[in-house]
């Protein structure tokens, strides 16, 4: 009787440990799992916060080579508009979808970007709500939460977002800390479409203009400006 309750005995330990590890197990399993689910910081979003990213506001050249290789780290002038161009780096100079224009607030020592632009039909790079190269008007309007302005046609700076009217992408691209400059265009040309016209110049058209919504121009050159360093 005495061997019987001490096998019992071993048998309800041995029974009790395992429970205690099927429960240990249940608990660690799903945390690792879990864990090794998150997504790595993804290599191309860029941010006008400049406070993370691959490219972000304490970016040297040096950091640039180091993650892309001396080869695809070229310097070069940039085009700033209206002919004018500035001393930058170029990454991935001969990839359209993966190049990248950035201007130094020290070009002699090519460290603190002051700019990346990006410009196009398509690019792999992003910036906040995924927003890209060829994200549409009517896109940026549902991002957005309302309508905002934009500039005609037809000039430098063509279909520049002059404001977001207060909606939920102001805070990405105008906030303050590091601002996005966001252009459009349209592949429309007034010899195809007549309305055209209606939307060319330098002044400012609400999105919902009815030929606006009409073209529904993609984004063609997006840069961001980094903040001051005294924004930080």
């Amino acid at each position: 009787m005495r061997f019987t309750t001490e096998r019992m005995t071993v048998g309800l330990a041995t029974s009790g440990q395992a429970i205690l590890v099927a429960l240990f197990l249940a608990v660690l399993v799903p945390l690792i799992v879990t864990v090794h689910a998150q997504p790595a910081e993804d290599a191309w979003l860029i941010l006008a916060s400049g406070e993370k990213g691959s490219i972000h506001a304490h970016t040297t050249r040096a950091d640039l080579v180091r993650t892309y290789g001396a080869a695809n780290v070229v310097d070069k002038d940039v085009d700033v508009g209206e002919g004018e161009t500035e001393p930058g780096t170029v990454i991935f100079p001969n990839d359209p979808e993966r190049l990248i224009e950035i201007l130094w607030k020290d070009p002699e020592k090519k460290t603190l970007p002051a700019s990346a632009q990006l410009s196009g039909a398509k690019s792999r790079w992003k910036t906040a709500h995924n927003i890209s190269l060829g994200t549409s008007l009517k896109d940026l309007e549902r991002l957005n939460g309302r309508p905002f302005k934009l500039a005609g046609f037809g000039w430098d700076y063509s279909g520049t977002v002059l404001s977001w009217e207060n909606g939920s992408l102001a805070a990405d691209f105008a906030g303050g800390h590091g601002r996005g400059i966001i252009r459009l265009d349209s592949a429309a040309s007034e010899s195809v479409d007549k309305d055209v016209a209606q939307v060319e110049g330098d002044g400012a058209f609400l999105s919902t203009h009815p030929v606006m919504q009409k073209l529904n121009p993609t984004a063609y050159q997006i840069i961001i400006v980094f903040p001051a360093t005294n924004e930080k």
